[in-house]
């Protein structure tokens, strides 16, 4: 028998719109599957009050959290909400998804958890120039070309409890800090990749898996921002082929504050935000 199965999301009250559109996406398409918050920082109470609506939990050991916060400071000289994702390694669920909030899933995602299967880490989307480290880190040797390659998007990540542990990651924080010259720091995205690629575990992606054998049934993660990308009535219509198992903004967007020809995919955007999955 399976153990426990859910999915964690990192949010707070200044992203409640984008948050809704990924509630409602997801809800939509995943009904059942536990669900939990992880705080992006206090200022939470409004999304936290969405629990019941939306058929979710909220984190509530703080001690953990400031402890993602530390590892953070690492790295920037002010606690970054973004690290609190680790948390989800020290959650109840035995295996588990986190979804970024700024996400709209369009597809039903237990498949992933079979995919799961023979490895401690499986992302959307990785092996994509530009993501992670900078160039420099070829030259460091301090990654071999498999480990700095993998480059993942770690906006979308499986793996089970326990495939990184806390002592763990402190462990791993001088390695991380020597090539903190060679990471694309912004967020957690680079240390997270370190940690990964550095765990022990066998690491891999959907978009690898469906490079490497062809299987264009495989579903794909999609930037909101590529260029060519069409949507009609809630899901990707162009390009039909792989189908589209989430859609991911990942940059700045604030779209009550911007015309809606500067959000992408704005039309997809709004059929989620308006949509009641729930009532």
């Amino acid at each position: 028998m399976p153990g426990t199965r859910g999915v964690y999301f990192v949010a707070n009250d200044r992203v409640l719109e984008l948050a809704t559109v990924f509630l409602n996406s997801f809800r939509h398409n995943n009904p059942d599957i536990p669900l939990r918050l992880i705080p992006f920082d206090d200022d939470h109470h409004r999304i936290a009050g969405l629990g019941e609506r939306y058929g979710f939990t909220v984190w509530e050991d703080k001690d953990l959290l400031a402890d993602c916060d530390e590892f953070g400071l690492s790295f920037h000289d002010r606690p970054k909400g973004h690290f609190r994702k680790l948390a989800a390694w020290a959650g109840e669920f035995d295996e588990f998804l986190y979804i970024d909030s700024d996400t709209a899933v369009l597809r039903n995602i237990d498949f992933i958890f079979d995919r799961l299967a023979g490895y401690g880490f499986l992302t959307a989307t990785s092996n994509l120039p530009g993501r992670a480290w900078k160039d420099s880190v070829e030259e460091s040797g301090m990654l071999t070309p498999e480990q700095y390659g993998y480059r993942a998007n770690t906006g979308f990540v499986a793996s089970r409890k326990g495939a990184l542990t806390f002592p763990g990651i402190a462990a791993a924080l001088p390695g991380a800090r020597e090539i903190a010259p060679h990471m694309k720091l912004g967020y957690e995205q680079p240390f997270l990749n370190y940690l990964m690629v550095t765990s022990g575990h066998r690491y891999t992606s959907l978009h690898h898996l469906r490079t490497t054998t062809g299987d264009q049934s495989i579903p794909a993660e999609v930037f909101a921002w590529t260029p060519g990308i069409e949507a009609k009535d809630g899901q990707i219509v162009h390009p039909a082929v792989p189908p589209t198992l989430l859609v991911h903004w990942t940059e700045p967007l604030k779209p009550t504050r911007q015309a809606p020809e500067e959000v992408p995919l704005y039309d997809l955007w709004c059929y989620y935000r308006d949509l009641r999955a729930m009532t």
